[in-house]
């Protein structure tokens, strides 16, 4: 790993790696959340859930957004997810992501996008 890194540093130079999350909570219960690392400028969504009793009422919005805003606090211009077709590709296009890859098949019957947005 430390050869990799070093040959990275090498071609990037010094780039910022910042992991963020954001919670939905009930009182003092998580009810929710979405966690994603910022590198190189880029948002990877890496998680996303939020508990069947509180879904709807745009608190998905609401949580992806604020995830949006703490990546563009620290540099981030871009952001890019990976969903299956079975989970939310629609949820993200309606927030502005586009999809720019597609894996069919995977899992057999069903497809794995990828969705990217400009921040």
């Amino acid at each position: 790993m430390k050869g990799l890194r070093g040959y990275n540093r090498d071609k990037l130079g010094k780039v910022i790696f910042k992991e963020v999350a954001v919670t939905l909570r009930e009182g003092d219960d998580i009810v929710g959340g979405v966690v994603g690392q910022v590198w190189c400028g880029w948002l990877f969504i890496q998680l996303f859930w939020i508990d069947e009793a509180f879904r709807g009422g745009d608190r998905g919005t609401e949580l992806i957004g604020k995830l949006e805003d703490e990546a563009r606090a620290v540099g981030a211009t871009h952001a890019y997810v990976d969903t299956f077709s079975f989970q939310a590709p629609g949820f993200y296009e309606k927030r502005g992501y586009r999809i720019f890859g597609e894996l069919e098949n995977f899992p057999v019957g069903h497809s794995r996008f990828w969705l990217t947005k400009a921040l």
